[in-house]
């Protein structure tokens, strides 16, 4: 296990109860299951879609990278990794 920094924003920051806080995981869906674990269903149902997927409205970035552009969920961390879990942006 790794210490991790997690970021949320938004829905997420709400559901959790804080912005910003520590937490130690190996991959990034260890991660999300020890976070619902912790802060239950309704972070589960937010996050998720019917099929277990991570719902399109929400993004996953380690790094400043979306874990879509690297192993998804089954990302490894590293000690002081920054994860944050936010919403997708758009503009025009």
């Amino acid at each position: 296990m790794v210490r991790v920094n997690v970021v949320t924003f938004a829905r997420l920051k709400k559901i959790i109860g804080k912005k910003q806080f520590s937490y130690e995981a190996t991959l990034v869906k260890d991660l999300i299951s020890k976070l619902i674990k912790e802060f239950g269903l309704e972070l589960e149902q937010e996050l998720f879609n019917d099929k277990g997927e991570i719902r399109k409205i929400y993004r996953i970035i380690v790094n400043a990278r979306n874990i879509n552009l690297l192993d998804g969920l089954n990302t490894k961390l590293c000690e002081d990794d920054m994860v944050v879990l936010m919403p997708a942006i758009a503009g025009g």
